[in-house]
């Protein structure tokens, strides 16, 4: 059996996250820092489920969710059908190619509360490629490259002129959005993340034991807290959520409970 691993214990608050907000203050603010749409942040580390929850709150708020994870699988997708690259290839993706992927003249993320979220990319939905096996493997290659997630948080920053929205991801709460009104980070034991993680792969046709799930969940905790660039880390100011016994009714209304009620 896997080491017993628990997020909590590994990621300390981002003690540098303080010194990003002065140099983004210093640099004359970004842009959705003056906007009056409200952003509200869910980080975690695999299987807390931030995704779920987030879209959860956005659908009782009646806000826009964002589900940066999507943003990262289609840019996958797409220089791997589009732009020539192998699994191998991806380990240095060019500029021009990020580019070309994520220009908003073919590229396009939506949110309906009624349907979903969907990606399109010149017209066509892309969305139903985005939970590929090979896209889960691939993805984890591209995510840490800085000009990678430049691109998409250049992307995410762009709707909050549009939208206030409910976003998850690993650094959205640290790095692309340091001053949303309010931040959360759901987390769970390491047991409990394996076990939603196995039953989710087990939807999609790939079976899991659970010291296998555990293994895995482990090994991509290590790389999100490890990485050089935005690493996954608690955000200043965030409110730390462990759903381990919770369902995720209990953890929406734990987060609605800490915003409060707003005209929507």
């Amino acid at each position: 059996m896997a080491t017993h691993y628990d997020a909590r214990e590994n990621i300390k608050r981002g003690t540098d996250i303080h010194t990003i907000e002065k140099k983004i203050r210093e640099k004359g603010g970004l842009a959705y820092e003056r906007r009056h749409n409200l952003v509200i942040t869910i980080d975690g580390p695999t299987a807390s489920g931030k995704s779920s929850t987030a879209m959860a709150v956005a659908q009782t708020l009646g806000f826009y969710y964002l589900n940066t994870g999507f943003l990262y699988r289609a840019l996958t997708y797409l220089l791997l059908t589009t732009r020539g690259y192998s699994q191998a290839d991806l380990s240095n993706v060019r500029q021009e190619d990020i580019e070309v992927c994520t220009s908003s003249d073919y590229f396009s993320y939506t949110y309906n509360a009624t349907t979903g979220y969907s990606v399109t990319y010149k017209g066509t939905n892309i969305t139903p490629f985005l939970k590929d096996a090979t896209i889960d493997t691939c993805v984890a290659i591209i995510s840490p490259q800085k000009l990678v997630r430049h691109a998409i948080t250049e992307q995410q920053r762009s709707l909050t002129g549009k939208h206030s929205i409910v976003v998850d991801g690993r650094d959205v709460g640290s790095h692309v959005f340091p001053f949303a009104q309010y931040k959360f980070y759901l987390t769970a034991s390491l047991n409990i993340r394996a076990q939603r993680w196995q039953h989710d792969q087990a939807l999609r046709g790939n079976n899991y034991t659970l010291e296998e799930a555990e293994q895995r969940i482990h090994e991509r905790d290590l790389s999100d807290e490890q990485r050089e660039i935005s690493p996954l880390v608690i955000p200043s100011r965030a409110v730390i959520i462990d759903n381990s016994l919770m369902t995720r009714e209990k953890t929406v209304q734990k987060i609605i409970s800490y915003i409060g009620n707003f005209a929507v």
